[in-house]
Formats: structure tokens, C-alpha cells, sequence
């Protein structure tokens, strides 16, 4: 592709200022006491610079591992106690549940609560 018309092409434009403007908006969140690299000497500003603040209680962990999977959380995750399904344990199951299940294995079989 020719430098020229990637210089002039407004998609290129647009992208390369966003990129300029992103990074001096960074700059300003990451050190907001520094300004252009010249550091400025405020007596009330605090010792440290940046967005995060200093740790309060003293570190416990040396490693982290961190997994990061598409998905939700898992089933033993999300368990959620159901006291009506405990009263029914090991009764047969309603009706109303099992009408018009389309599943073979279930049809014309008598079913149990687990609970």
C-alpha cells in the first residue's frame, strides 16, 4: 500500500489520533501529579502516584493463577438449597413436571425425586 494515500485516508487518520489521544488520557490516569514529564512538587499530594492505592495488610500469596474461560460458573458453583426438593425426596414426581416431555427414556416410567 502507498504511504502517501495511508496518510490521507480518513479510517488511518481517525485511528492514529484516537491512539495519541488514548495515551495522553493514560498518562493523566496513571501519574495525575506529573503532568508532561515535568514533576510538579505538591505538599498535599501523597507519596504514591497512580490509579491503584497502596496495599493495606501485607501480601499472603507469592502466585496466582488466573483462568479465564468462556462460560459461566459451574453446577456445584451455583448450588442453591431447595427445601421443597428435599421434602420430596424419594417421592414420585408430579405430574406436572413430566406432561409432555418429549424424552423416550422417560415415558411410561415411573420417576423418583432426588433430593
Amino acid at each position: 500500500m502507498n504511504p502517501l494515500n495511508l496518510a490521507i485516508q480518513r479510517r488511518s487518520f481517525l485511528s492514529r489520533s484516537t491512539v495519541g489521544i488514548g495515551s495522553l488520557a493514560l498518562s493523566q490516569y496513571l501519574k495525575p501529579w506529573e503532568t508532561y514529564g515535568q514533576s510538579t512538587t505538591n505538599p498535599s499530594a501523597p507519596s504514591w502516584s497512580g490509579i491503584v492505592d497502596p496495599l493495606h495488610f501485607t501480601q499472603k500469596a507469592k502466585r496466582v493463577i488466573y483462568l479465564c474461560m468462556a462460560g459461566g460458573p459451574s453446577h456445584l458453583e451455583t448450588l442453591d438449597h431447595k427445601p421443597k426438593l428435599a421434602e420430596m425426596d424419594g417421592k414420585p414426581m408430579p405430574d406436572s413436571i413430566t406432561r409432555g416431555q418429549p424424552i423416550a427414556q422417560l415415558q411410561g416410567q415411573k420417576l423418583n425425586c432426588l433430593g
